[in-house]
């Protein structure tokens, strides 16, 4: 999500270092569907340097273990955005290629209205595609029930929707150039934004079958930046804890398997999400203490019975995306370091998914140790109203 490709777009304010507007590609006259793009206001923060150190996940999770909190003041630019003014949300947008830092300012009732004409025309629903995954039954519980997925096909058709990120997250496909992830996972250990936030979908070791992309920017909340989750990570962070990487245009055209699709996604109210089955599948390090027994490297893992509980919501945030919502979802999802970012998803939203429902960052047997009554063993975001309004947005913005 660079300069240029946003220009198309007729940004109402950009002040990128005196660069003029370049068009990538052949203006061409607007679609039924351009008509619904809402376009963001750009507020240039300040140069970015990118730090070539190792993302480490398994920190990540010794952090959050540790409970500790430095004091942080919020930026009062950053909040004026962050709780939503003159009709706008903001978000934290990075751009990789410019190495520039800014406010994406947004008008929430033109993306409101977008995203429900956008619903209707099937923006919210993934790209196909009917091959299952057989669930066998055996943290939850004290038992981890993921399975390695490195014997099944390198194209199956929801395998390959879920990637790795970097070197040490995951991240799932949600449009052809979007990707779910979490947001500590574009920082450092020292909160510097990380170089080479990479996508190779459906990862099997040192096979990487549609190749590995780099991605141009990500957009995260501006609460988790104004929080100082990027540099003093909590559990109060988990529920703001999303990062969406944005991937160049036609990334998939040296795929040697073409387009790997992408997943549906879905927000329903409390009582519905708790209905849902849920199902996770993630990246984990073999290095980190939780990883699965005879863990290979590169390889994906998944569970698919989540311990059978029904997800469970809290952590309301009167901010953006939340707006007074529960945005914390635990699940039942045997996880561990390199999970991160990666889709708690259920199929029974639509005939159309499987469909995302928010992401896993966090295990809370580093907390404390999970034992055989323990049915709640990570937890992640859940994706809120505005959040599915965003996400459309930005599905029909970056086709």
């Amino acid at each position: 999500m660079n300069v240029r490709d946003l220009c198309r777009f007729a940004l109402a304010s950009l002040p990128v270092m005196g660069a003029g507007c370049v068009s990538e590609v052949e203006e061409k006259a607007p679609t039924a569907t351009d008509q619904l793009i809402v376009a963001p206001e750009l507020h240039y923060l300040r140069s970015i340097q990118l730090s070539d150190a190792p993302y480490d996940d398994d920190l990540h999770q010794q952090q959050v273990a540790s409970l500790s909190r430095v004091p942080i003041t919020p930026d009062p630019v950053l909040s004026k955005y962050d709780g939503g003014v003159d009709g706008q949300f903001g978000v934290m947008y990075v751009d990789f290629d410019q190495r520039a830092e800014y406010v994406a300012a947004y008008d929430r009732g033109a993306v409101a209205a977008g995203a429900t004409e956008l619903a209707r025309r099937g923006f919210r629903e993934g790209s196909g595609g009917a091959d299952g995954l057989s669930i066998p039954r055996g943290w939850s519980n004290n038992v981890d029930n993921r399975i390695s997925f490195e014997s099944y096909a390198v194209t199956h058709s929801t395998l390959r929707r879920v990637g790795q990120v970097g070197g040490g997250c995951t991240g799932a496909l949600f449009g052809n150039r979007l990707v779910l992830t979490a947001a500590h996972c574009i920082f450092d250990g020292a909160g510097n934004y990380v170089q080479n936030n990479s996508f190779a979908p459906r990862r099997n070791g040192a096979d990487e079958p549609f190749g590995r992309v780099t991605s141009q920017g990500a957009v995260y909340p501006i609460s988790f930046k104004n929080d100082g989750c990027n540099t003093n990570y909590t559990a109060a962070c988990v529920k703001n804890d999303w990062a969406i990487l944005v991937l160049p245009p036609s990334p998939w055209a040296n795929s040697p398997n073409g387009s790997p699709g992408y997943f549906g996604f879905w927000w329903a109210g409390d009582a519905t999400v708790a209905s849902f089955s849920t199902r996770n599948i993630g990246y984990p390090a073999c290095s980190s203490g939780m990883a699965p027994a005879s863990c290979v490297s590169g390889v994906a893992y998944g569970d698919l019975t989540c311990a059978g509980v029904a997800p469970l919501l809290s952590d309301p945030d009167s901010r953006w995306p939340l707006d007074g919502t529960n945005g914390k979802m635990a699940t039942g999802c045997d996880t561990s370091g390199g999970h991160s970012g990666g889709p708690i998803y259920s199929y029974d939203p639509g005939a159309n998914g499987p469909y995302i429902i928010g992401n896993t960052v966090w295990n809370q047997c580093y907390q404390s140790s999970c034992t055989s009554s323990t049915q709640y063993s990570s937890a992640g975001i859940r994706i809120s109203e505005t959040l599915a309004d965003y996400m459309l947005n930005l599905r029909a913005t970056y086709p």
